[in-house]
């Protein structure tokens, strides 16, 4: 834990994270922005859970975020700090830092009581968190879709329904509003931008991505944002040789129930490349990582250099 965050009294703690209410999704959403702020970004947790449960999940948490050396010696671990008591009483927002916090996170508080009841809880930690904190952005978490427009007229910068991907979205609005938005577009179910794996057609292996960025624009009005190269496909067969057809058909039913792929190892791994330089040559594992433009290509166009 860094010392020196701690040693400063709560209201001169700056740019750190405020994390208000509980529930078992908060250690996804912590692992979020450490993942995305970087392990040097402290998180501060004020809800009204058992301190010693919260405490044991968050000092798992660190222990599994803490960067170690070869020998097991931790070289930087997050910084966590729970501060038990309501997110609605200012004395406690005080004790937390709530004024200088870089942004604040509002889940739908599950330990304060029922959850049909959390969005009026956030309403008034809204309330509370304003009073003390007018610049911070303040991201949170609704149960009822109607009531948005109820939270942000109560302060909160952006809003976002409760869902699988809750984590992703609502660290990333925290970090910069709107961006939320952005990636529901790139990422929601149903999307028509939504980020889609393409097959490369043959005829652009061994050449640049240059020529495959071009060709996707053109011909589907696909945006090449990145490259995926898929390990080699081995079966039991390349690796055990011929000659051994009831063993291998045996283990490949055997691997087939267990959902192991053992295989993984000889083949490689699989690589994402994310916006490649423009002279990557494209290869006959490679598929490409596109979002739609949304416009209509006229007429199907040729790949440059080939007689098809």
């Amino acid at each position: 834990m860094d010392q020196r965050f701690l040693q400063r009294e709560p209201r001169a703690w700056t740019d750190h994270f405020l994390v208000l209410g509980w529930h078992r999704g908060v250690p996804a959403i912590a692992r979020a922005v450490i993942a995305t702020a970087g392990v040097s970004a402290p998180i501060v947790f004020v809800n009204i859970g058992d301190p010693e449960a919260i405490g044991k999940e968050l000092d798992a948490l660190k222990e599994a975020l803490s960067d170690k050396d070869q020998m097991g010696h931790v070289r930087s671990a997050p910084t966590f700090l729970h501060v038990p008591g309501s997110p609605a009483e200012k004395e406690v927002l005080q004790t937390a830092g709530a004024s200088g916090a870089k942004a604040i996170i509002i889940v739908a508080d599950e330990v304060a009581g029922p959850l049909a009841g959390a969005d009026d809880r956030t309403f008034r930690y809204i309330i509370a968190t304003r009073e003390l904190n007018k610049d911070g952005t303040i991201v949170a978490e609704v149960i009822k879709p109607d009531r948005g427009t109820y939270i942000k007229n109560a302060g909160a910068n952006e809003i976002e329904i409760r869902d699988t991907r809750q984590p992703f979205y609502i660290v990333a609005v925290s970090r910069a509003p709107g961006l939320g938005a952005a990636a529901r577009q790139l990422f929601g179910a149903g999307s028509p931008q939504a980020v889609r794996k393409e097959v490369v057609p043959s005829e652009l292996w061994s050449k640049p991505l240059r020529e495959a960025r071009a060709w996707f624009r053109s011909a589907r009005s696909e945006l090449v944002i990145g490259i995926i190269s898929d390990p080699e496909s081995l079966s039991v067969n390349d690796v055990m040789g011929t000659g051994t057809g009831w063993v291998s058909g045996f283990i490949e039913r055997m691997l087939a129930e267990s959902g192991q792929d053992v295989l993984a190892e000889a083949r490689g791994q699989r690589q994402v490349r994310i916006n490649p330089p423009d002279d990557y040559m494209i290869g006959p594992r490679d598929s490409a990582i596109v979002i739609p433009t949304g416009r209509k290509v006229a007429a199907k166009v040729a790949i440059r250099g080939s007689t098809g």
